[in-house]
């Protein structure tokens, strides 16, 4: 596959006589440049932008595009695809990332390595080829990003494209967006000591090397006014653990950012919004991530490597004393996902009731095993990327375990609607019925709060959500957590609770608010 695609880079880069390289987006923006203009240069297309400029070469992931393309016609030279095409169509398909690089903080690792991948951020894929070409030419390249908004705020897409076969919802586009921008920003720096690509993106941003219409006068186009776009359609509106509610789990993963004041604030925000626990978590950077992994470039206020940020936002033995100290004073309890057994250790002087095994170590067996062994008090672990099966080994493993919090979730970010599956929950109450220490919960990687109030109907007795604090440009961006500087959980709160007072409870009973010209048979 590699040695093909060595090949088609080579091809590709001799039908070319200038170092420019134009990667075509589908942002509002390229509304704004006269496509029809560009000089002769490698043209790549991202997804279904060929509908607005073909080009030599276009690259793919998810499945929709392959509708969107047989209907509009395969009118690129090439394509590197996630998906097979019709054999009458020149592609290779590229192969899946390995589990142990599908992580979206290793996206700028990933730019370094020879091999490609079939990357969901198809921009990744196209700036490995644009490296390709610099190679096999043996000079930098110039690479210009043309529709690469990353905002939703006035429009989703260009008028250009008409049908709009991704019919993603405007909240999961704009969280998919935003995180792509912090994943450029890392790109950016990554290749400004690099003498490989030299990235000129089009547009409005504090990065953006040029105005469109400073890249029309550069290849002598036309001026294109802006109509006003149309508005994107707004979606529809949408620890221990009482009996008589659903426990809230505030979900921090790393958003404290190693940072105590942040930390506190955070607690005493979750808290006043409606929170019942406060979750973080904690693992050993050093022996967590590869030597490799842990020197591949990621810039942060830490230093230039993914170690430097991961070092810079664990939290360390005086944090911990913070978020004890912090929550005690609130009235809220804290848990903790421990993702190795040197994290675990640590967590024991604070003598923890409850602790977390998450879907992303659900397949490091020995180190459950070492858990159980030594720990037999409440354990949430979380079910995503895991099949049935999972959970008949949880409950063998975790044998002796006074209570075992099953939480389905769905190891997407952002879960689409469609992949939810909270009916899930139904079979996990059905368990629970049958093993009393099994409590239903679920945790959401989906946008708003319509999952979770259709969890609770379908049994979770616990949720968790992830939050933040603001957004910053340099974190490793959570595309499904919500802002505790807004109301935006306080909100969520809300509507769990309300869909509680709804659900109500399961006998049958007439109501006092219940009127009737009959009287009441009495059995």
């Amino acid at each position: 596959m590699q040695e093909n695609i060595s090949h088609l880079i080579a091809n590709i880069a001799s039908a070319s006589k200038t170092d420019d390289i134009y990667l075509i987006g589908k942002g509002p923006s390229i509304d704004q440049i006269d496509c029809a203009a560009l000089p002769d240069g490698l043209v790549v297309n991202l997804n279904d932008s060929e509908r607005i400029r073909p080009g030599h070469v276009g690259i793919f992931s998810a499945n929709w595009v392959r509708h969107s393309l047989r209907e509009s016609g395969y009118r690129c030279g090439h394509y590197l695809a996630g998906k097979p095409l019709p054999a009458a169509v020149p592609h290779l398909v590229l192969p899946s990332i390995p589990l142990e690089l599908d992580e979206d903080e290793l996206n700028t690792y990933r730019l370094q390595l020879p091999e490609f991948y079939d990357e969901p951020f198809v921009l990744i894929t196209a700036l490995k080829f644009a490296q390709g070409v610099a190679r096999h030419r043996g000079r930098p390249q110039t690479v210009y990003l043309l529709g690469f908004d990353f905002s939703v705020r006035q429009a989703p897409i260009s008028r250009r494209i008409g049908v709009d076969y991704a019919a993603a919802s405007p909240d999961a586009r704009d969280s998919i967006v935003h995180a792509q921008e912090n994943d450029f920003r890392q790109f950016l720096r990554y290749y400004e000591k690099k003498d490989l690509l030299d990235l000129q993106h089009v547009g409005v941003q504090d990065f953006s090397a040029l105005t469109a219409a400073d890249f029309n006068r550069r290849i002598g186009g036309r001026t294109i006014e802006l109509v006003e776009p149309r508005r994107p359609v707004a979606a529809p509106a949408a620890a221990p653990v009482s009996p008589e509610q659903v426990g809230i789990i505030a979900e921090f993963t790393n958003n404290h950012l190693g940072d105590a004041d942040r930390l506190v604030e955070m607690v005493e925000r979750a808290k006043a919004a409606g929170a019942t626990l406060i979750k973080v978590q904690k693992r050993d950077v050093d022996t967590f991530y590869s030597p490799e992994q842990l020197n591949s470039p990621y810039w942060s206020p830490f230093g230039t490597t993914l170690g430097d940020y991961r070092r810079g936002v664990e939290l360390d033995d005086r944090l911990l004393d913070v978020l004890d100290a912090t929550c005690r004073r609130c009235g809220i309890e804290w848990f903790c996902s421990v993702l190795d057994y040197p994290s675990y250790q640590k967590l024991q002087r604070f003598k923890p009731r409850l602790l977390k095994i998450p879907s992303t170590i659900s397949n490091h067996r020995d180190f459950h095993a070492r858990i159980a062994a030594d720990y037999h008090g409440a354990l949430v672990v979380s079910t995503g990327f895991t099949e049935a099966s999972y959970v008949d080994y949880v409950l063998r493993t975790f044998a002796q375990n006074e209570r075992i919090y099953l939480m389905h979730c769905v190891s997407a970010y952002p879960t689409p609607a469609g992949a939810c599956n909270v009916a899930v929950l139904r079979h996990y109450s059905d368990l629970a019925a049958r093993h009393p220490r099994i409590i239903p919960a679920y945790s959401s990687h989906d946008l708003g709060s319509v999952g979770c109030m259709l969890a609770v109907a379908c049994g979770a007795r616990v949720l968790e959500k992830h939050v933040k604090l603001g957004d910053v440009e340099w974190v490793h961006f959570d595309k499904v957590a919500l802002d505790l500087k807004t109301e935006a959980f306080a909100e969520f709160v809300r509507d769990v609770r309300r869909a509680e007072e709804i659900i109500g409870r399961e006998e049958k009973h007439v109501l006092d608010c219940e009127h009737h010209k009959y009287s009441v048979t009495k059995p």
